[in-house]
């Protein structure tokens, strides 16, 4: 007689273990890919749809300027289904839920995003997004708060901006130039997060732009490392953004200037030198121009400027040359002003900018 080979029910049992103990470890992480990419999707849905309508808005010269944001709501009705809108005393009534879980895990009130202030837009020359924010609910039953740079320069309808990849045409920068918003693309399910479910549509972030406020009431927002400039870039904006001169192809310095929307926005020397005072423990008295040592350094005070702790510099305003500058530098037990000038084209210095 032939032998017959089979499982055993142990093999069996045994088999089927191991293959549910890898779909246990597996599947929520494919689940998690597969939402992930649903929400991309959806965001990339909502904003290509408001683009589609802003974008028409220009073409027919009809994207500004206007004196409010709900004078360009009123236009933006007729190129873009709305089934309702709020103004800013009732912004709640166009969001699914109270709060807002910000980046840093804290809970922000919807009804607190007022103007693009609390999207932290800065104010310029060419940008002013003071007027009263205004809450909208699209006809397919998205959430979005907008805030309108009442500066918006009335763009030439005939005139290429750029080219759209989506519609192979030209297109403006009418939406990135004219309009922050945010939006929501999961209802009232959780989580409720910023760069989740809560998306941010140019604008800069959520909630107040001061991260860190000094007892003179002057305030900074959080830390970033600067884009360079190059010499010709530098000369060609150096008398809009206050600076004298320029030299280097990789001007770090000129990069914070111009993300800063200016010399008059970052900190002066006496500024750094409160910082240095709030950040350390025992209120020590840090001058602008002072090295102090034997100090004891606040844990998470730099985290909340968003730097990386206990070590860090910082620039300031103060050009000394057009390949020098002055900054402050931070450490566990010590803060240095440095009479020595540094390079502006030092890539390793955080900036900040003055808050509003």
């Amino acid at each position: 007689m032939k032998k017959r080979n089979a499982f055993t029910l142990a093999e069996v049992l045994i088999t089927l273990g191991v293959i549910g103990i890898v779909a246990a470890i597996t599947l929520p992480v494919l689940n998690q890919a597969v939402n992930k990419k649903v929400r991309a999707e959806q965001i990339r849905t909502v904003k290509y749809k408001f683009t589609k309508a802003t974008e028409k808005m220009a073409s027919l010269g009809l994207i500004g300027p206007y004196d409010s944001t709900a004078a360009f709501v009123a236009e933006l009705q007729k190129h873009l289904k709305v089934a309702k809108v709020c103004p800013s005393s009732k912004l709640r009534e166009c969001w699914p839920y109270d709060t807002i879980t910000l980046l840093d895990g804290k809970e922000y009130e919807v009804e607190k995003l007022q103007t693009g202030k609390n999207f932290q837009m800065k104010n310029s020359d060419s940008a002013d997004y003071s007027s009263p924010n205004v809450g909208i609910i699209t006809a397919d039953g998205t959430p979005m708060i907008l805030s309108y740079n009442t500066k918006c320069e009335a763009l030439d309808p005939v005139k290429t901006y750029g080219w759209s990849t989506e519609d192979n045409k030209p297109v403006s920068n009418a939406t990135s130039n004219c309009v922050a918003a945010v939006f929501e693309i999961n209802g009232s399910k959780k989580p409720n997060k910023q760069n989740e479910d809560v998306a941010l549509f140019n604008a800069n972030g959520l909630g107040s732009s001061c991260a860190i406020e000094l007892d003179s009431g002057r305030c900074f927002g959080s830390s970033f490392t600067p884009t360079p400039m190059t010499e010709a870039e530098c000369e060609a904006q150096k008398d809009v953004l206050g600076i004298r001169d320029c030299r280097f192809n990789n001007d770090y310095w000129a990069g914070a200037v111009k993300q800063c929307g200016g010399v008059k926005n970052m900190p002066t020397m006496a500024d750094l030198g409160k910082i240095a005072s709030a950040i350390y423990k025992g209120n020590p008295t840090v001058g602008a121009d002072q090295d102090i040592s034997n100090l004891t350094y606040e844990s998470g005070t730099a985290t909340s400027l968003g730097l990386p702790e206990p070590t860090f510099s910082l620039w300031s305003d103060r050009e000394t040359s057009d390949s020098n500058t002055k900054f402050r530098s931070f450490a566990p037990t010590y803060t240095m002003h440095y009479n020595v000038d540094i390079s502006r084209n030092k890539s390793n210095v955080h900036a900040i900018c003055l808050g509003d």
